[in-house]
């Protein structure tokens, strides 16, 4: 009784809230569960990449109903919750054509979306003008598709397809697509008396953190960095440390076109940090020697050091994995994308870099999915194992 009770609500009557399909489950629910539902696609992770890779799978046809998607918010992810008030290295021509490459999300209307639309292309922004518009996404995607409010915690492959294993239920799927993002690195000098970095690039938040005596040490010389710097001194503060590697390097320097400073960020550095620097910001080349003893007089710092993969679910046992950076293919028909799974490039330097930002996970996005799509459930048991999987995966996926 209870199965056919389950089917009629899965299959004939939707599982939704008034606003959106969001699955819930009492105990006997989620028991059948395991063999009700048959995914073809799976993302895991809320923000923009896994926003993207749904609207293109869309794009390529795929049957909405046989998506799922799980994140515990729905809030465009770090971006959505805490940066929605830092200038973008971005103008805004860039995330309009971020909407519009994708013929899913540029039908889509919404007063974001149209204000958006409506700005100078050619200004710089913050990111809240992206922000809003891809949460009106979110929510009309989450009509279209059965999304899961809650976190993975296990994905184990067997008998040719993926178990997956959330905090409140079990289920299958043929494809999983790993958007799960990242979180700010930190190092271990007077941590209890960090500042998150997370708090740190909104200059109201900041303002709270701090006092007139304090001595704030900043980690770090990239995008973040110059901005926690501008923040801080345009605060009342005794005194600033900025600990660094290397000068400011902008996106004009050869091999920085998609990683050097750009927008706010550049302007302030090259007018004020580099030229003008404030009185009492006092820099110092970052080695562990000079850490240790100038942050022994620090009263607070700040990590803007960049950002690393946030802890995955266990993946076959292991929680450490590698992943093909120019196919994001993890392991047959388990892929990664966005910033926790970012695309290799070469720079015009020669170097190897990653691509980060919007405009990249969706052109990445756009060449790797009909990769993706051509891994079928049969089609993976020539593979050699998982040590030895990617560049032969690619390979065989280019013959067909």
């Amino acid at each position: 009784m209870n199965k056919i009770l389950f089917i009629f609500l899965f299959l004939i009557f939707p599982i939704c809230s008034i606003e959106k399909r969001v699955l819930f489950l009492d105990k006997t629910t989620r028991d059948n569960l395991d063999q009700a539902v048959n995914a073809e696609w799976t993302i895991v992770g809320g923000g923009p990449a896994g926003i993207t890779v749904i609207g293109l799978l869309l794009d390529a046809g795929v049957d909405p109903s046989s998506i799922i998607w799980i994140d515990p918010e729905f809030n465009v992810g770090r971006i959505g919750k805490y940066y929605s008030t830092v200038p973008a290295n971005s103008l805004t021509k860039n995330f309009i054509a971020y909407i519009n490459a994708c013929k899913e999300f540029s039908t889509y209307q919404s007063e974001a979306i149209q204000h958006l639309k409506e700005c100078d292309p050619e200004k710089e922004c913050v990111l809240d003008l992206i922000v809003r518009p891809l949460q009106d996404i979110t929510n009309i995607l989450r009509n279209k598709i059965l999304s899961l409010e809650d976190h993975v915690e296990q994905l184990n492959f067997n008998n040719n397809i993926w178990n997956i294993h959330t905090h409140n239920c079990c289920f299958k799927s043929n494809h999983v697509v790993l958007a799960t993002g990242c979180r700010p690195r930190t190092l271990n000098y007077i941590k209890d008396k960090e500042i998150q970095l997370d708090v740190a690039l909104t200059k109201e938040e900041l303002a709270k953190q701090i006092e007139k005596n304090d001595t704030i040490a900043v980690v770090g010389d990239k995008h973040s960095a110059m901005l926690i710097l501008k923040f801080l001194s345009e605060l009342p503060i005794a005194r600033i440390m900025n600990f660094y590697r290397s000068k400011p390097i902008y996106w004009t320097d050869p091999g920085a076109e998609n990683s050097g400073l750009s927008g706010i960020a550049a302007e302030w550095a090259k007018e004020v940090y580099e030229q003008n620097p404030p009185h009492n910001l006092l820099k110092i080349f970052s080695c562990d020697e000079t850490l240790t003893l100038w942050t022994a007089l620090c009263t607070k710092i700040i990590y803007a050091v960049g950002y690393e993969r946030n802890p995955l679910p266990s993946i076959n046992g292991q929680t450490t994995i590698s992943y093909d950076d120019t196919t994001g293919i993890v392991m047959p028909r388990l892929f990664g994308i966005g910033i926790a799974f970012p695309e290799q490039y070469i720079a015009s330097n020669g170097n190897i870099e990653h691509k980060v930002g919007l405009r990249e996970f969706s052109e990445y996005a756009q060449k790797v999915i009909p990769l993706w799509m051509q891994q079928k459930k049969d089609s993976v048991r020539h593979l050699l194992p998982f040590d030895r999987l990617f560049n032969i995966s690619y390979v065989c996926l280019q013959r067909k």
